[in-house]
């Protein structure tokens, strides 16, 4: 496979690209001897039943090729009622098919946000609340300009986030940028379209790497502290999940990492990434 750009940003996680049926008839054997390591494909076009007519191709060949899976799903309303239904109609689509990356909501058309920003941020909500109740991650996908001047975060929050940005250097948000789309004229064999191209994708969702800022910690009876980690690599969007070897001794909250001290003794703190890392830390109470 040859790619037309160069990687254009230090501490991606992941090389990926999205296809729909724009890109047609996709060679899965091709792509599973590629440097792809996940792939984003379109379900669909807002309700019933206008259900992208690839999806179920290109869902089996990407898990066939061994590549990690998500699926975007393109918004075409104005109202949060029918988002709703637009997300009810995706889940329909996925009929309980297992994914490795979000279900993104592809916010994209200029009318949708026709209403103003509070309803923007209404509509994204409403989707990603109903795909999120079903047990999927929810994910926004728009243009730079669009998610830093149409969305109001505060009422997004944990919402995942990826960017259209067509440029050298990763795009700043008010919010993490989990995945950059950073070219819309790249080359992926076998699953260019009739342009001869492919949107390529950066991902920064999975660590590499992670670990605490000190190997171990000294604390007092009925006192706190905060367990502090680095993912690698830089900018990561990974989660991560604390546990402590000994309740008794330290407790520690699981998606914080905020430590309690309840008696004397020890105990082993471990955080572990999303992606499957993870690092131990020890904790003496005194």
């Amino acid at each position: 496979m040859k790619r037309r750009f160069p990687d254009r940003a230090a501490g991606f996680s992941g090389n990926g690209f999205d296809i729909s049926s724009h890109n047609g008839v996709v060679d899965w054997n091709l792509i599973a001897d590629a440097d792809m390591d996940f792939v984003m494909i379109r379900t669909g076009l807002g309700q019933a039943p206008d259900v992208d007519a690839q999806f179920e191709a290109n869902y089996n060949g990407a898990v066939a090729a061994g590549l990690k899976v998500g699926v975007y799903h393109l918004c075409c309303t104005r109202t949060p009622e029918d988002a709703v239904k637009e997300a009810e109609f995706c889940l329909e689509i996925l009929d309980g098919r297992e994914l490795d990356y979000p279900v993104a909501y592809d916010m994209e058309q200029a009318g949708i946000f026709a209403g103003g920003k509070a309803n923007t941020t209404a509509i994204a909500k409403a989707f990603c609340d109903t795909i999120a109740d079903a047990g999927y991650e929810p994910m926004i996908y728009s243009s730079v300009s669009y998610l830093n001047e149409q969305f109001d975060w505060k009422k997004l929050k944990g919402y995942k986030v990826w960017v259209a940005a067509y440029r050298e250097t990763k795009p700043k948000l008010q919010v993490p940028v989990d995945l950059w789309q950073y070219t819309k004229e790249g080359f992926v064999e076998g699953a260019n379209t009739d342009k001869g191209h492919c949107d390529l994708i950066y991902s920064y969702m999975e660590a590499t790497s992670v670990k605490f800022t000190r190997a171990s910690l000294t604390m007092k009876k009925k006192t706190t502290a905060q367990a502090k980690v680095k993912m690698g690599p830089g900018g990561c969007t990974d989660s991560k999940k604390f546990k402590s070897s000994n309740p008794k001794v330290v407790t520690v909250n699981r998606k914080t990492g905020k430590l309690m001290a309840k008696a004397k003794g020890k105990a082993t703190i471990t955080v572990m990434t999303g992606s499957g890392k993870k690092a131990k830390m020890k904790v003496v109470v005194k």
